[in-house]
């Protein structure tokens, strides 16, 4: 009775926890419903009793595993599925690492690095696998010079934002100036969700489009052009707000 009982805490700790952190308004919607799926998976961890680290170093093998099937996948076999699938199961055990940490009040600075380090290289591989499978399929070569652009700026996105957050913290540090780090946060909030719901949904999207040679093409192109813009975005928004913010301050 007393086990039960402790698991139902367990539970109802998980979804105020999950409540508080990631709300409708905040959060894309896509991340937002997923986020509360992986309260499940987080649950059974806990009992469990596995470790956050090793819960992130497990979902790098999933990325691992899911490029691979992607990059691999032809018409003759259904590895494109499995991928597709994968990185959806990828996605839900991403939240399940830092509910976990924070479950047990064991986050640390070490785990934030490799999760989001392990999330750049599977959104980075998983755009130029997918450049290699249209390629596959199509037989066009600009879906593969526009698939492998695609992957570069998405790496290239993650390196702008995180350059200019670093050198912000910096100048903070130095000047004592409290000048918000991360912009994102900020400025064109939604449309930045719209992005990460868009190609969340597109990528699922492929499952069934990967049969009508036009259709594909266009998701394909889709999710290219969603890259594009959100580094185009990106790198506008940090050039601007670092020249007005830290020119002349040094």
């Amino acid at each position: 009775m007393k086990n039960e009982k402790k698991k139902i805490n367990i539970f109802q700790t998980l979804i105020k926890q999950n409540e508080n952190i990631y709300k409708f308004n905040s959060t894309p919607i896509i991340f937002f419903l997923i986020s509360k799926i992986s309260i499940f998976l987080s649950f059974c961890l806990i009992l469990m009793k596995i470790s956050p680290n090793k819960i992130s170093w497990f979902n790098f093998l999933v990325s691992i595993t899911s490029i691979l099937f992607i990059f691999y996948a032809s018409i003759e076999n259904n590895f494109i599925n499995y991928g597709i699938y994968l990185y959806f199961f990828y996605l839900v055990i991403d939240f399940c690492d830092g509910t976990v940490a924070r479950y047990f009040g064991i986050t640390s600075f070490y785990g934030k690095f490799i999760d989001g380090l392990f999330d750049i290289f599977f959104k980075t591989f998983l755009i130029l696998s997918l450049s290699f499978f249209g390629f596959e399929i199509l037989g066009e070569k600009s879906i593969l010079i526009f698939g492998c652009i695609s992957s570069i700026l998405t790496s290239f996105d993650t390196f702008v934002l995180d350059r200019y957050s670093a050198i912000v913290r910096w100048y903070n540090l130095e000047k004592k100036k409290s000048i918000e780090p991360y912009i994102k946060k900020l400025f064109l909030v939604k449309i930045t969700f719209f992005y990460e719901n868009i190609f969340v949904i597109l990528i699922g999207l492929i499952i069934i489009t990967k049969n009508e040679t036009e259709l594909f093409y266009y998701n394909l192109l889709v999710i290219y052009l969603i890259t594009f813009m959100s580094a185009l975005q990106n790198l506008i928004l940090h050039i601007f707000y670092s020249y007005r913010n830290l020119k002349f301050k040094n």
